[in-house]
């Protein structure tokens, strides 16, 4: 069958393949999603009286048909194929009959096709949810386990202060949890549906918006017509951005590994299975995976300004640059999914070397605690900075441990706080399940109901 808006004319071949190349394969992730919008899209044209019962039985099961096939691959945009909203449309018509026909009463395949990217993001954050909770964990149970630890700190890439590889691990903890604030604010704003926007104003019939944004999941309507379109790739930018700081933190983990592990400073090891090898070095064992973990914040960056570039000069309403925000949000959320699952057997797969961290506490590294400790006994700490900055090197406590512990204050190497983590991240697990559950009840509910 013909496109959708086809009439007394034929696209221009060329004109055509400059159109629709690359969202193809983008449209294909949309399947799926296309399936479950258009069945609300049927359910709420039966409850308004355009679609029978028996239509909207028979509209039902050619688009459960359609999903089997998408869920085995069989379901597949050719040549021809206009996207995935005509292709689902046409198989519907095709072997459905004249239902298939009136399913698309009162949308527009711009109100689809959002409506199918939110849902898209949705899961996909749900499942970043959860690996960016794992890895918090992860994090966490590392610092407990190594919580006194002696670890020489540093600032300028030059030996600072005792630290801890507790108080290493359990700062990635909490950056991680501070992630999950950017993350779920998103989610926030990408769970309403647009869904009977039409083309962006609307239409003059009494579409149930609510009811169809229950059936789908949502937690409720995104109110203006005109809005739903204004605000495609700025919420698909708003995603990728707060997918950065998620990509920044991997980075910086990334990057403390790949100079921890060099044979200079020795204070970690990495399992050989997360190591690559050299084609003329026979001693080499290289953390690629560390340094390809490195560069994912940069490809998300370069999508940030794709997505976040495409919708300036816009005026209001529907353009048709909006589909290529699409890629940028797939790829970065993919890229973010795939980075948090990796990091976490990164992080498995350090073992902290105590021996060669001790080597590295030098007696300078315990110079401010000198200088500190000059205060407590009557010294004015200016007076005390000086006279330790002349001999820096002539302070060594005997106890590292004890020497951690003294840092009592909240946040210091004596006090973590890491229970507190713990209970957060417990409760975040909580919160993330009410929200799976309902996803899953609702498709649940959507396609068995």
């Amino acid at each position: 069958m013909g496109k959708l808006w086809e009439k007394d004319w034929k696209l221009d071949k060329a004109v055509e393949a400059f159109e629709t190349k690359g969202d193809m394969e983008m449209d294909q992730k949309l399947a799926e999603f296309d399936v479950y919008c258009s069945i609300a899209q049927v359910k709420m044209l039966n409850k308004m009286g355009i679609l029978s019962p028996s239509e909207l039985k028979t509209a039902k099961k050619g688009l459960l048909d359609a999903l089997s096939l998408i869920k085995a691959g069989k379901f597949k945009l050719g040549d021809g194929d206009e996207d995935i909203h005509t292709k689902i449309e046409n198989f519907i018509t095709e072997r459905y009959g004249e239902v298939g026909k009136k399913m698309h009463t009162g949308r527009s395949r711009s109100d689809q096709a959002v409506t199918d990217v939110r849902l898209y993001t949705k899961r996909s954050l749900l499942e970043i949810w959860a690996e960016l909770i794992s890895l918090a964990e992860g994090f966490s149970k590392f610092a407990k386990k190594y919580e006194f630890m002696p670890m020489p700190g540093y600032t300028h890439m030059q030996k600072a202060m005792l630290s801890s590889v507790g108080m290493w691990a359990s700062a990635f903890a909490e950056s991680f949890l501070d992630d999950l604030v950017m993350l779920k604010a998103v989610y926030e704003i990408n769970n309403r549906s647009p869904l009977g926007s039409a083309a962006s104003y609307g239409v003059p019939l009494n579409l149930d918006r609510e009811y169809a944004a229950e059936l789908l999941g949502f937690g409720g309507v995104q109110k203006n017509s005109l809005y739903c379109h204004n605000s495609r790739t700025k919420i698909e930018s708003e995603t990728i951005s707060a997918l950065a700081p998620i990509l920044m933190d991997i980075n910086r983990f990334a990057s403390d590994v790949m100079l921890f592990t060099t044979s200079e400073f020795n204070y970690f090891s990495v399992d050989k299975e997360l190591c690559s090898g050299s084609s003329i070095m026979p001693q080499k064992k290289n953390v690629d995976v560390a340094e390809l973990l490195r560069s994912k914040i940069h490809i998300a960056l370069g999508y940030y300004i794709q997505s976040a570039s495409l919708p300036s000069n816009l005026v209001s309403g529907y353009s048709r640059e909006v589909q290529e925000g699409k890629r940028p949000l797939f790829e970065s959320m993919e890229i973010a999914t795939e980075s948090l699952k990796v990091a976490n057997i990164l992080l498995n797969g350090i073992t902290p070397n105590e021996e060669a961290m001790r080597k590295g506490l030098t007696p300078e590294v315990f110079a401010a605690q000198k200088a500190l400790e000059l205060t407590v006994n009557g010294e004015a700490f200016r007076d005390a900075y000086k006279s330790v900055g002349k001999d820096p090197k002539g302070y060594m406590p005997n106890d590292m441990q004890s020497a951690l512990k003294k840092s009592k204050h909240t946040g210091g190497t004596g006090n973590l706080g890491l229970s507190a983590y713990s209970a957060q991240i417990k409760s975040e697990k909580g919160i993330l399940g009410k929200e799976v559950k309902k996803y899953r009840d609702s498709v649940e509910k959507l396609v068995n109901g």
